[in-house]
């Protein structure tokens, strides 16, 4: 039994993280803890600069990061707000940025802007009523959520769902869907 547990490990690590000169034998999209979003796409560019786009997501929204790395700085290249219209995402807000060094704090606070915006003008739209107070709670909470690690215990495991559906198209304007 121990030898079958150990070739099971054996087997994972390799499929997942094999030794150099092995391919990958099978495709998942990477979890990076510190940033609390899922790697979906990476490439180089021609001029040698690397970009990655990032995830991260809640029962609500979906933000979509494109991500730059140049030498020793990083920089956030666009920022997009997805909503679920039933098992489709649909991009509500974009926001481009023109080489900023990305910031943590910065990258959070323009998420809340985006969708209070958005949610603000569907309001209007609608012709609903919401106290600028209670929007601004609603929002920091739904984006609060989007920035839960995935391997906390309290993540919810049904948004586990939504991981095989994350597909990122290779094409130059990367748009993300929901399959």
């Amino acid at each position: 039994m121990a030898n079958l547990q150990k070739a099971i490990n054996q087997n994972f690590l390799d499929s997942v993280l094999p030794t150099y000169g092995n391919a990958r034998k099978v495709k998942i999209n990477g979890y990076d803890n510190s940033q609390k979003m899922f790697i979906i796409d990476e490439y180089e560019s021609a001029s040698g600069h690397r970009y990655y786009r990032g995830v991260r997501f809640c029962d609500r929204v979906v933000f979509a990061e494109t991500v730059g790395m140049y030498h020793n700085w990083t920089y956030i290249d666009s920022l997009e707000l997805y909503a679920f219209n039933g098992d489709k995402l649909v991009l509500v807000q974009k926001k481009d940025y023109d080489k900023v060094f990305r910031n943590e704090a910065s990258i959070k606070a323009d998420s809340e802007a985006m969708l209070r915006d958005y949610l603000s003008g569907q309001a209007k739209m609608t012709g609903t009523i919401i106290a600028d107070e209670q929007l601004k709670q609603h929002v920091h909470q739904i984006v609060e959520g989007s920035y839960t690690s995935f391997l906390d215990k309290d993540f919810e495991t049904r948004l586990t769902n939504i991981l095989p559906a994350l597909e990122c198209t290779s094409n130059k304007t990367e748009t993300l869907k929901l399959l």
